[in-house]
Formats: C-alpha cells, structure tokens, sequence
C-alpha cells in the first residue's frame, strides 16, 4: 500500500499547491474561475475526444466495462432514492441537502481520475478512462438532474431543458463524438493528434491545481453528518459496488482496474454547480468535495491495495 501511496502522491501534492496559490492571492478568484472554464470546457474534453477517437479497443471489453459502470452508478442512485425518507430523517437533512448527498455519493470527479490513470496503469490506460466518461457522464447528469428536479425543487421536468443540460455538457458532446469516430472507422490524422496532443498536455496539472484552488478547508467540518455519509458512500461503498458489477459482467485486467478507481475517486466539481443552479445545497457540495479530496489521500490507495491493483 505504501508504493501506491507514493505512486499517487505527486497527485495529492499538486492539489496542495493549488489550495497554498489561492490560500495566498497568488492567483486571484476571478482567474481561478476562468482556469476552471479552460479545462472544462476546452482542454478535459479534447483530451476525452482524442483518447476515444484514437485508440484501439479491440481488445478492451468496452460494453461490459460501460455496462458495469452504469449498473453501479444506477444501483447507488437507485438505492438512495428509495430509502430517502430514512436516509433524510438519520441525518436530519431536507431534500436540497439530500441531493447534495445523493450528488457527493455518486458522481465522479473526472480531473483526478484522468491525473491518477497514466501514474498507475500508464499513459494509454487513459482510453479506458475516456470509455469511463462516455459511459458515466451522460447517465449522470440524466439521472441527477431528474433528482434534483424531485427534491431540490419540487415542479414539472422539463424535458427539453433536461435534453439541453446534457448535450452542452462538453464532457458529453466530446465522448460522444469520440465513439462516432471510432464507429465511422475514421483514422486520426497525425497532424490533428498532434494538436489535440499539444492543446490537453497541461490539462493533468492545470485541473488538479483548480481542484485544490476550490477546497473550503475552514468550512468542511460544519455540518458533517451528512458530509461524513456521503464521504463513506462515495470512498468505501461505491468502489465495492463498482467491483462487483465489473465482476458479475466479467471484466478484468486493467479494465477493472481503470474503472474501479473512476468509482473511487471523489465526487465532480460539476456537483456543485448543478446544485447551484437547481436549488440544492451548493455550500454542502462544496463540503463534501473537500473533506473526500482529504480523505482519497488514504481511501483510494487503499482501494487499490485491497485489489491487488499495484499498476
């Protein structure tokens, strides 16, 4: 466990750098958001794009990985909805704070993800991460926006709205146009990987030091049931459901392993954002991105570990 611990380090390092850059002005808010823009709307995606759409899957169990994820993604939301009341009342939370948790249990924070892969399982491992976002992301914001739409601000879904949310997604309109190319049969231009090359190559460190730039250290101890909850779920539960749907569908090698990290990773920034905009609690999202950032320190080395996954 200590060798992953190590492997991850530079991981957790840089996201400190990020919190010690804007903890001293080092960087302002206002050019702190506009970095944040960058790799969400530019930079994570091309990479997304490009890994999809360049890479060989013909050895790569791509439906079964896609369709474990998606069971494990349905069975965490799934579970949380029906047993809301009691979840709700054990917490003492409202519906816009249970979807915060129910937000914090099941997303996935896409940038960690991406800057662990190439440590632990090497730089074209990075295809299974993108496989992992075609398959998450869509599915996510559908069922999270549906959610949202229940308990955070109870009113008639609106379809179309939903539809848009989704499409705009960049994480989503670039996996999905990765899997076209793959489908269409296409080859990657040299010149065209080279761009895609030189556009993403900062986007790893870039992402992690906006991560650390948007922890709350002073606030993430306030209200902590449900912080706590939603950090257990996320860091200990997910990835054990993550493992058995990948089993029960019969994925191995660096698949699972691949996936099984997407489920153990910290929940997304874009949490907090829907939340924003949805009438959730956004300051207890922010919350719990925090302490699972401090906590993934030790959980998903050990999630590895217990996996025999040792890259």
């Amino acid at each position: 466990m200590t060798t992953i611990f190590l492997a991850l380090l530079p991981v957790f390092i840089v996201i400190l750098v990020g919190f010690a850059l804007r903890r001293f002005h080092v960087i302002r808010d206002d050019q702190w958001l506009a970095l944040d823009q960058l790799c969400y709307f530019v930079l994570f995606p091309v990479i997304i794009f490009k890994e999809i759409a360049a890479a060989d899957f013909t050895s790569v169990p791509v439906v079964q990985m896609a369709m474990a994820m998606v069971l494990s993604v349905v069975v965490m939301i799934g579970a949380l909805v029906i047993f809301h009341r009691p979840v709700m009342t054990a917490l003492r939370i409202d519906g816009p704070q249970f979807t915060s948790v129910l937000q914090g249990a099941a997303r996935w924070h896409t940038f960690i993800a991406f800057a662990i892969i190439p440590l632990q399982f090497g730089p074209k491992a990075l295809s299974l991460g993108a496989v992992s976002t075609a398959a998450m992301t869509p599915l996510l914001n559908i069922l999270c926006v549906i959610v949202m739409s229940r308990f955070a601000r109870p009113a008639e879904l609106d379809t179309k709205a939903l539809a848009l949310s989704i499409i705009r997604n960049p994480f989503v309109f670039s996996s999905l146009g990765g899997v076209a190319w793959q489908l269409g049969g296409l080859e990657m231009p040299t010149m065209a990987l080279q761009v895609l090359d030189m556009i993403g190559r900062g986007a790893l460190g870039l992402a992690l030091l906006t991560v650390g730039a948007g922890l709350r250290l002073g606030d993430a101890v306030s209200n902590w049931p449900p912080i706590a909850a939603a950090t257990i779920l996320k860091l200990m539960v997910m990835p054990l459901v993550m493992a058995g749907s990948l089993m029960l569908m019969g994925v191995t090698g660096d698949a699972f392993a691949v996936a099984l990290l997407c489920g153990a990773v910290p929940t997304g920034s874009g949490a907090y954002v829907l939340a924003r905009q949805m009438g959730g609690d956004a300051p207890m999202v922010a919350n719990i991105l925090t302490f699972q950032v401090i906590a993934a320190v030790v959980t998903i080395p050990a999630v590895l570990y217990f996996a025999g996954l040792t890259g």
